[in-house]
């Protein structure tokens, strides 16, 4: 009996033991900090001096435009600071918030927000958690959080790295047909990665995610009655040099002359039915062609959405076309003289109009053309822009007083004509 006690204790205690062994190596095999993790600040900003003229302002007591007077104006047109962080192997963390706008004359020629109140306006404009889930691979990431939907180039690249003084507004109607704020961030979840052999001239950049629509009802609390989550999708074939050998969901356009390779991208997005529509629609094709000081961009969007009575509206279709040189004068001074046409076409008829009105969305005809150069102090961080900026626009049917697009439209103000404006910016990135 004894020896039957003794036996069955010993092999309780080896039990024991083995478990406490698999244990041990389970523990091992936990995530381990980051050795030499720390918080890394980020910080940008745009300091703009921008002389505009030609703009007009509608008045609906004799039903005609009105210019009002030339005007200096010197505001910060973008202001960003925040953090990264790293603290586990193949996860990190991103915050950012912002300040856009400070000091903007709502009456000058450029776009974007006017942020001149006291006190003035700041919020979060990022909040992103990455997690690499393959180790030391680039072919499978899952972001989530608050960022850009992965659809159009010019809306996911950054206003610190393009050539023009101001992004294409072609991004804008994207955002605000697909996202809805014209900031063009929505809570959501994204699957992306590189598939690129090591050394192979060409590859492929694929992003897919699933975000919740922007709140609309009772006071923004809500997305309303009827719920359909936003589907986006992009995908990117690359020839020659690779933009980049790590994945981000932030690109570059200028690569110093270093790049010489095309990236040709196909966008999708999709939402169901909501309290203002049926269905809602996107496609839009990019493409970036680098080689050597040489830099071209081009894309175009086509948009659209079903009404909840069965109506079909035209969201238009928008994109910009725009090149860049690097130079190098007198061994010294990294110049970049740059072009950029934008486009936006919309309904022109008097039905066409009326079903994009009622669905909230742009019609008639807006272009812009901005001309310039950029002085680069350092590479990526720190440049010098002088630019002009024309825009001309066509209300359509919907005629004078209308506020069919941005041209006609700013915000606070009502129906004007946006006028023409040469700027002095310095962009800041650190």
């Amino acid at each position: 009996m004894f020896k039957k006690i003794l036996f069955t204790a010993l092999c309780g205690l080896a039990a024991l033991q083995g478990q406490a062994q698999e244990e041990k190596a389970g523990f091992d095999n936990w995530v381990k900090n980051k050795e030499g993790a720390k918080i890394e600040p980020l910080m940008t900003a745009q300091f703009w001096s921008v002389y505009s003229n030609k703009e007009e302002v509608y008045q609906a007591s004799d039903k005609a435009y009105h210019p009002v007077e030339d005007r200096v104006n010197f505001h910060i047109r973008r202001a960003r600071f925040g953090f990264r962080a790293q603290p586990v192997e193949n996860l990190r963390f991103t915050a950012i918030a912002a300040f856009d706008g400070l000091g903007r004359d709502a009456l000058t020629g450029t776009l974007g927000s006017s942020n001149n109140t006291v006190p003035t306006t700041m919020g979060i404009m990022e909040a992103t958690m990455e997690w690499r889930m393959l180790p030391k691979r680039e072919s499978l990431f899952l972001t989530a959080g608050l960022f850009r939907p992965q659809f159009s180039r010019e809306s996911i690249t950054s206003a610190w790295v393009l050539p023009s003084m101001e992004k294409s507004f072609s991004q804008n109607y994207v955002r605000r047909h697909i996202s809805g704020p014209g900031l063009g961030r929505n809570f959501g979840a994204n699957v992306g990665g590189i598939l690129r052999p090591k050394d192979a001239k060409a590859g492929v950049y694929y992003n897919v995610g699933v975000f919740t629509p922007q709140y609309t009802g009772t006071g923004g609390l809500t997305v309303g009655k009827a719920f359909s989550p936003l589907w986006v999708g992009r995908l990117v074939f690359e020839l020659g040099d690779t933009e980049s050998a790590k994945y981000k969901i932030s690109y570059d356009y200028n690569f110093f002359s270093k790049r010489k390779g095309l990236s040709i991208g196909i966008n999708g997005a999709t939402q169901g039915a909501t309290d203002l529509f049926a269905s809602n629609s996107a496609w839009g094709v990019d493409a970036l062609f680098n080689w050597n000081g040489l830099n071209l961009d081009v894309e175009h969007d086509w948009l659209q959405r079903t009404g909840i009575t069965g109506v079909k509206a035209s969201g238009g279709r928008t994109g910009q076309l725009r090149g860049s040189m690097n130079l190098v004068a007198a061994k010294t001074y990294f110049l970049e003289p740059t072009a950029a046409f934008m486009f936006y076409r919309g309904e022109m008829t008097p039905e066409g109009q009326a079903n994009a009105n009622a669905l909230k969305l742009s019609s008639g005809k807006e272009d812009a053309l901005d001309i310039g150069i950029n002085w680069h102090l350092q590479p990526k961080r720190l440049k010098v822009l002088l630019h002009y900026t024309m825009r001309w626009g066509d209300p359509g049917a919907a005629g004078n007083g209308s506020q069919v697009n941005a041209f006609f439209s700013e915000n606070t103000i009502g129906p004007v004509h946006r006028g023409n404006w040469l700027g002095l910016g310095l962009n800041i990135l650190l």
